[in-house]
């Protein structure tokens, strides 16, 4: 008899990437930590966003490693080409979700916000599931 659960993909743990982080005038950018995703051929980026008054925007950078962690390269795919937001879209929370291919054996997010001050920021969790 077939396994029954052969039919579903090999799946991660969700792996939470940036946990609620502000980005304010003291972070404008974070690199979350690094995830081994060499045994997996396609990810799930999974955002919680929201800005409060009026930053510019925030740009998010999935990047991939295949030495290590010594060089890091940006992926450049399809949504992930210019994966931005403005103030606007976020004055209300956003929950957003993004799949990819696996272009490397580790993974990280980077976040970079523009126009940030005291009082202007974005608020952001992101999280990641690797599956096959």
């Amino acid at each position: 008899m077939r396994n029954a659960n052969a039919r579903f993909p090999r799946r991660s743990s969700v792996t939470t990437l940036l946990n609620a982080v502000v980005f304010n005038n003291n972070t404008t950018a974070q690199n979350s930590a690094q995830v081994d995703c060499s045994r997996y051929r396609r990810f799930l980026l999974h955002l919680d966003m929201k800005s409060t008054l009026t930053p510019t925007d925030i740009r998010f950078i999935v990047q991939f490693s295949p030495d290590a962690g010594t060089t890091w390269f940006d992926y450049k795919w399809d949504g992930f080409v210019s994966l931005f937001y403005e103030d606007a879209d976020l004055a209300t929370q956003q929950y957003e979700c993004f799949a990819g291919e696996v272009a490397g054996r580790l993974i990280r997010l980077r976040a970079v916000a523009t126009g940030t001050t005291a009082t202007a920021l974005f608020t952001i969790t992101a999280k990641l599931e690797l599956y096959n």
